[in-house]
């Protein structure tokens, strides 16, 4: 009789996650509270202006009660000293934690970049050296990005020289205000498409030096989209990749580039969830740091147009009941196009908002789309090539039952059916806009 392996090694462990609220992170948490029989999960999780850390998971979770009872919210912040942890937890966690899944980033392309290595590079670097102090340690997982190594196009599994430090850079910044540093980002950035990209390069390069013969490993993904399958079809909660497609669903922009790339890589966030169970699973067999490249594009590639073709056969049939006009995708991305269905609707909206007093706002948000499209171009048009040796090895290692409780093969992807439902999933859990809206606001749109 075959049995889990995998699920013997999460039994009765404790798990340290960090990034819990966001898109990947609930998809983590919902998979390991229902698929494994993990003790205790520990959620590392920012108090806001509202809400502390306890009322913040509370609310994120809908869920039995029995899950409920093993999931223990930890008040922290990645971007501050020992993670922000009151010295009570971090004994609690010390003499209890088996598992780390580091999660946690800044993931906006173009935020701060003193703001944006607060969190995605020393954040790490407070991980690991609070994970050194664990008594009880097994593995840890940190969650990179397949596009940290930007300026290859051919991504190893394995390190990248590259012709900086991330203690130079840090050295730098500690000088700069955050106004400053915003003024000077180009200049450090070079031919990097964003800060996002840029700190996960250098997070990767600390995790090597810093490691210090932890049971670690890399996780890189690239582009995260709705679930396949698990906990239901085409579950979302975060634009991420969808930011562009988003833009068009409400109507604001409609010009989309048809030709960025021969492939687009995405991996759909369920399986990128069991991925990352599973490694965590395979990294205390392995030597040294082992990087685990989840990508698509090499058995299972999609390209850019036939991704732009089904969103624009299927947007029409869910538009959305917030949608300022009819969505539309129009791939004629000239100067021309974009001046008619972007610039000139958006001014005459905005002359309606100064002429009403109010303060205009559909020009900026144009200017928004137009840095995520040149942010898109620079990502997309190149022939990436990635290797993922080491993610088929660990498929090939999970036995039967671990891949049905764990399925992370990206080849089982019927691209054309998850694009189907796509638009569908967008609209019902990411806009929150039930399906019964969807007669009404097909008869508006049609006006």
């Amino acid at each position: 009789m075959v049995q889990s392996q995998i699920l013997d090694f999460y039994e009765n462990k404790n798990v340290f996650i960090t990034g819990g609220t966001g898109f990947l992170g609930k998809v983590l948490i919902e998979k390991l509270l229902r698929s494994t029989n993990a003790a205790t999960l520990y959620i590392l999780i920012r108090h806001n202006k509202n809400h502390d850390a306890s009322t913040r998971l509370e609310r994120m979770l809908n869920c039995e009660a029995n899950y409920k009872r093993r999931i223990i919210a930890i008040a922290g912040d990645s971007a501050k000293d020992n993670l922000g942890l009151a010295p009570e937890d971090q004994e609690e966690l010390i003499s209890k934690v088996n598992i780390v899944f580091h999660v946690a980033a800044t993931v906006h392309f173009n935020e701060n970049l003193k703001v944006v290595y607060e969190v995605n590079v020393q954040g790490t670097k407070r991980l690991l050296d609070l994970s050194k102090r664990f008594q009880h340690l097994k593995s840890v997982v940190h969650v990179s990005t397949a596009y940290a190594n930007w300026q290859d196009e051919v991504i190893d599994e394995s390190f990248c020289e590259r012709s900086f430090h991330y203690k130079q850079v840090e050295s730098m910044l500690q000088k700069l205000s955050v106004e400053e540093a915003l003024r000077l980002t180009p200049s450090i950035l070079k031919k990097w498409d964003s800060t996002y990209a840029f700190t996960k390069a250098m997070a990767e390069v600390l995790v090597k030096e810093n490691s210090n013969g932890l049971p670690i490993g890399i996780f890189p993904p690239s582009g995260i989209v709705p679930s396949y399958k698990e906990p239901v079809n085409n579950w979302v909660d975060s634009f991420g990749a969808l930011g562009l497609l988003a833009f068009v669903s409400l109507g604001i922009a409609r010009v989309i580039p048809s030709r960025l790339g021969p492939i687009v890589d995405l991996v759909p966030v369920d399986l990128v969830a069991s991925a990352l169970i599973a490694t965590a699973w395979d990294i205390p067999t392995k030597d040294g740091i082992p990087i685990y490249n989840y990508v698509s594009s090499i058995d299972n590639p999609i390209t850019f147009q036939d991704f732009i073709a089904s969103f624009k056969t299927h947007l029409p049939r869910y538009p959305l009941s917030k949608a300022v006009r009819a969505p539309k995708v129009i791939t004629q991305f000239t100067t021309f196009s974009k001046i008619q269905h972007h610039y000139l609707p958006a001014l005459l909206v905005d002359l309606v908002y100064v002429m009403t007093l109010r303060k205009p706002k559909m020009l900026p948000t144009i200017r928004k789309f137009d840095s995520l499209v040149e942010i898109a171009a620079l990502t997309l048009d190149k022939n990436w090539q990635f290797a993922n040796n080491n993610v088929k090895s660990l498929w090939n290692k999970m036995n039967e039952d671990d891949r049905k409780l764990f399925p992370c093969d990206v080849s089982i992807v019927d691209w054309k059916h998850h694009f189907d439902n796509f638009v569908k999933g967008v609209r019902v859990y990411l806009f929150k806009d039930p399906l019964s809206t969807l007669p009404e606001a097909k008869i508006r749109m049609q006006r």
